[in-house]
Formats: C-alpha cells, structure tokens, sequence
C-alpha cells in the first residue's frame, strides 16, 4: 500500500470549511446525539479509562506529583505528558503536524507557541465535549482472546468483527477497538491497526477512535516514512482525534454478557485552552 498515493484520498480539509477545527467530529450531528440517547435501557455506567497514579510512574513522562496537606485540607500539585503509553488521553487535533508548517485542515504550525496552540487545541473539543454512539470491534476475542503486541489488525479483521456481534458501522459512530494488549504496548511492539484501515476510517465516517494501546501498530516494516499512521495520517489529514490507552476489559466483558456491543458514550476532556491532550475518563452508558 502506497500511503503517499492515498493520501489525497484521505484527507478532509475543506470539508466542513476552511476555518473548521473539530474534523471528523463534525458528523457527530444533533440527531445522531438524540439516537445515542436511545441506547440507554439500564442506566448502568463504565469506565473506559485506566487507573494510574502520578507518584512514581515510570510510564508518565516528566510525571510529578505532590500531596500539600495542612491541617485544615489536602490539595494535590500535578503534571506530567500524557502522550504516551500509560495515561488515557485524548489527543488533539494540533498534536500532530501535516508538514513542518501546516496542520489539519491546512492551519499553520505558527498557531503553536511557547503559550500553547492558538488553534485545534483539546480546548475546542471539551466546549461541547463528546456524546455519541459508542460501538466496541472486539478484535482480540475474534482471534482468542487477545492479540500480541505487535500484531496488525487489517479490515477483514475489523469487518469480521462487526459480523460476528451482529453490529453496523454508521457514520458519526465512536469507534472502540480492543486488541486485549493494552497495558502490555510499548513504543517498539504494538498491537493496532494496520495503516489499510485509514481509508475504511474514513469511509464508515468514524468520528473518533478508542483503542487499548494508541491504535498504530509496531513495528511495521514498509511503512517506516509512515510508522505511526493513525497519528502521523489520522490527525492532522483525516482529522480524526483519537483516544489512547484505554481500558476496554470491563466493557468488552459487559457487552459480551448482554451480546450487545453498541452503547452511548460521553468524553469529557479538561478544558484546557492550548493543550494539544487531556486525560480523559470516556464513560459508556448502556
């Protein structure tokens, strides 16, 4: 697959316009919102997010933590980079640059300064945070249980999936993908999806990606100008934000148990004006 051949094919700048700032969350529409709200029977909730501490985590870079306690109250000091292996995290549409000078939707990289990024922030996300139609593709399961770090999910896998639970892909959807490798990624060996699934990213119109590792697979070879595509292509020329390092155990065993695997979903990241991430606690709702 010639990545640099497709890629005209996968971009969506102009789109929604050329002062657009959400991309692919724009096909998150009022009645796509009022039909997810249709999905809740039970009122029963779970977490997608990982538990970690600050205090000691390796995984965290320039992780820093501090417990201020007196004697009338306890206040935490805390900081780190969420981009990574460890923390959930959303990662903004400004997180990753198209060239050395233009971001999605052809937005200059000048917009980034020492102060933060003046456009496509985490900020414009969290105004009106994310609530959609939530669908897990149980990647690991149709294989056995799980994949191994470094295995490479194609379309046939995803498809496959989909026809095993019985379930459609539309448009606006919020696309949850579990390899079962989760904590087991590293930065060398991941289990993701294999840069062919761009163009089927873009087709289904998926609105943002959840995976339990950062969604690119590694090592890929033949791919080395492309190593990490769903960040390097997904960002900034889909415009696709996705969700990293997520937990996606108790729901997959939820959705199992009910043979239902589509459900509403609420992200609501920091809003934090500039920030080119946020941790994020997604929520499914069923």
């Amino acid at each position: 697959m010639d990545l640099d051949a497709v890629l005209p094919q996968l971009s969506n700048w102009g789109r929604w316009g050329d002062t657009d700032q959400l991309g692919t969350l724009n096909y998150i529409t009022t009645a796509a919102i009022r039909q997810a709200k249709t999905l809740v029977l039970e009122g029963r909730t779970v977490s997608l997010a990982r538990p970690v501490t600050l205090a000691g985590n390796e995984g965290i870079r320039r992780a820093e933590y501090e417990m201020l306690k007196d004697e009338s109250a306890a206040r935490d000091y805390l900081g780190g980079i969420w981009h990574g292996f460890a923390q959930t995290h959303l990662d903004a549409l400004c997180h990753i640059f198209a060239s050395p000078h233009e971001m999605y939707n052809g937005l200059p990289t000048s917009e980034v300064t020492a102060a933060g990024c003046g456009k496509l922030d985490v900020g414009v996300i969290a105004e009106k945070g994310v609530v959609g139609r939530g669908v897990l593709l149980d990647i690991g399961t149709l294989h056995g249980g799980s994949l191994e770090p470094g295995t490479a999910i194609t379309v046939a896998d995803l498809e496959a999936a989909a026809r095993r639970q019985r379930v459609d892909i539309r448009s606006g959807d919020i696309l949850v993908v579990r390899t079962g490798a989760g904590v087991r990624n590293t930065r060398d060996r991941r289990a993701g999806l294999h840069p062919e699934c761009l163009l089927w990213i873009k087709q289904k119109e998926i609105a943002l990606l959840i995976g339990d590792g950062d969604s690119d697979v590694a090592p890929l070879p033949g791919f080395e100008r492309w190593s990490s595509a769903f960040h390097a292509i997904a960002i900034p020329h889909l415009g696709l934000p996705l969700v990293d390092n997520a937990d996606l155990e108790p729901i997959a065993t939820i959705c199992a148990a009910r043979s239902r695997w589509d459900f509403m979903l609420v992200i609501a990241p920091w809003r934090m004006t500039g920030a080119t991430s946020a941790p994020v606690n997604p929520v499914a709702i069923f």
